[in-house]
């Protein structure tokens, strides 16, 4: 046998390697191509989804910081309240006091005679700038800093929040894709769950929890909530057997959510004896001061509130309600402020959640169908075709898709948190307290859906 023949039959079985070996290489460098696009696109979505959930938690903190701010200058007015309430007692106790015999409260007679010397300096401090006094001025002030810019960056933070959100995840993707095709960000959500309904805005009737927290934090401030003690005599003087006392009642009370209202009452309750004998009791107003902040005063009948004063100093709590009254600051009430919405209020873990779809069509793609210089198909060669079924096209379109989702939670981490540090129930998310971080999360529902958003039918 010729020598000849022999060569042909390995050139014909070298073609077969040849060939396999092409094909080989065409699908390992398709796939290899893939799991590198695959993967750089999983990564930016998870980037770009963290941005977004980052966003979210700045934005949530930011809002949790301004409530905390103008809850800051809300106690800050009842504070001035009650200081100027003080102030106008301490100058008249210094006129109405000298009726008093002090020597039988000789524990009280030094601060008697500091509001005897101090109260007309005082006065004058409440009021430096003539109609408006400079206790006033810090109220005022106060108001405007929460009306006028507290309130309205709270406002603006949440509205600017999902455009702002969008254009951050897209510069993060773009930035990944830079000089390398383009990149489609989808945000995707399967309900509504987004920080419009996450986050409410309270305003008129709906403020009653900041209400409850300013009335909370104001007496924090042990002289603001009640100014209350009794002293009794060192000795009878009117009736035998019956000391004399003296009565101090005061206090500052939120009026609705609109009106702070501050009293102080000081009365000396004396025994006395009447023609017949008979001990009976009078009381002697002592001191009294009154001040009110709102807008449009209301009347109060409920005799506990400022201590009791009314109830207990009947005649000077009567003096102080009626300085109240009559010289009321202007005060715009309880401002308007985000929270949580009712629902995740309800919830005992309430989380906000976020999912993104990224789309990178296959012609962008380093493949073979892509911007890659191999190609499966040449001019209609059988080759070429052969080619095509190792081609890189994806089930359901022409494009490469990832999803991912993170949610913004609310956890302490500090030493002092709720149920760990300081042995107290853990405390449930707000947006009163600045603790909500964003994390990644798995986003099998939001997969599912994407693939329906595709038409792939999946077991």
């Amino acid at each position: 046998m010729s020598r000849s023949r022999q060569d042909g039959q390995a050139a014909i079985y070298g073609l077969f390697v040849i060939v396999g070996s092409v094909v080989a290489l065409f699908f390992l460098f398709n796939t290899g191509q893939l799991s590198a696009e695959k993967t750089r696109l999983v990564n930016t979505s998870d980037a770009v989804v963290y941005s977004g959930a980052v966003m979210n938690a700045r934005t949530l903190n930011y809002e949790a910081y301004a409530n905390r701010a103008m809850l800051a200058n809300t106690v800050a007015i009842a504070q001035l309240v009650s200081l100027s309430s003080w102030i106008q007692y301490v100058e008249t106790m210094g006129t109405m006091g000298a009726g008093v015999n002090w020597m039988k409260y000789i524990g009280y007679y030094p601060s008697y005679l500091i509001a005897e010397t101090s109260g007309d300096s005082l006065g004058h401090l409440n009021d430096e700038y003539g109609d408006v006094s400079a206790l006033e001025g810090l109220a005022l002030a106060s108001d405007k800093i929460i009306r006028m810019r507290l309130m309205k960056a709270q406002q603006v933070a949440y509205m600017g929040l999902i455009p702002a959100r969008l254009k951050v995840m897209r510069e993060v993707a773009e930035s990944n894709y830079r000089d390398d095709g383009d990149i489609a960000v989808d945000p995707l959500s399967l309900s509504a769950s987004d920080i419009t309904s996450f986050v409410s805005r309270y305003a008129d009737d709906e403020r009653t929890r900041f209400a409850e927290v300013s009335k909370t934090a104001a007496s924090r401030d042990a002289f603001v909530p009640r100014r209350n003690w009794t002293m009794p005599a060192l000795y009878p003087e009117g009736c035998v057997y019956m000391w004399d006392w003296i009565s101090r009642r005061g206090g500052t009370d939120l009026i609705g959510f609109d009106e702070w209202k501050a009293l102080d009452a000081m009365s000396e309750f004396r025994w006395k004896t009447d023609k017949y004998g008979d001990c009976y009791i009078n009381e002697y107003p002592v001191g009294f001061g009154g001040r009110g902040a709102a807008d449009v005063p209301g009347s109060d009948t409920d005799l506990s509130r400022y201590g009791a004063a009314r109830l207990v100093n009947p005649t000077s709590g009567g003096m102080a309600y009626g300085a109240a009254s009559s010289s009321t600051w202007d005060y715009s009430g309880l401002p308007d402020f985000y929270d949580l919405s009712d629902s995740a209020l309800a919830g005992d873990d309430p989380r906000l959640r976020l999912a993104v779809r990224l789309r990178r069509v296959v012609a962008q793609t380093r493949t073979s169908e892509g911007r890659a210089e191999i190609r499966g198909s040449g001019s209609g060669t059988r080759l070429g075709q052969s080619l095509n079924n190792f081609s890189a096209m994806p089930a359901g379109g022409d494009e490469l898709v990832a999803v991912s989702a993170a949610e913004v939670f609310f956890a302490r981490q500090d030493a002092n948190a709720y149920g760990t540090g300081m042995g107290k129930p853990r405390e449930i998310g707000s947006l009163f307290n600045p603790f909500w971080q964003p994390r990644l999360v798995s986003a099998d529902a939001e997969v599912r859906f994407a693939q329906g958003l595709q038409g792939v039918e999946m077991p």
